[in-house]
């Protein structure tokens, strides 16, 4: 993880979306296929982790959310396609009635 000196901006799927990624469709491709690329440094509500916004090999895109500590709703590990981030910070999942704040730390 990133230390704690580095400066952070506010996520977006744009700064959260892995460079490289993998679709379903990659699946029935011949070619051998690239390492997804790695998650990014990002802070939930405070707390520490990685999160990365991709489609996993999956047909649609999800975040994914993984955390140093046990987040109080999202435990240390969350990932769903149900998600928005409304404005750049500001991350709503379907099923929880509150937003999460979400920074990315700058490496």
């Amino acid at each position: 993880m990133a230390s704690e000196t580095n400066s952070t901006i506010p996520a977006t799927e744009e700064n959260l979306s892995l460079e490289v990624d993998r679709h379903m469709m990659d699946q029935q491709s011949t070619e051998p296929l690239s390492e997804p690329s790695p998650p990014h440094s990002v802070i939930v509500d405070g707390i520490r982790g990685e999160a990365a916004i991709g489609y996993f090999g999956t047909w649609s895109p999800r975040i994914s959310i993984l955390l140093e500590e046990k987040h109080p709703e999202l435990g240390e590990m969350f990932m769903t396609k149900y998600y928005q981030i409304t404005e750049p910070g500001v991350l709503i999942l379907r099923g929880f009635k509150k937003t999460f704040q979400i920074v990315k730390i700058q490496e």
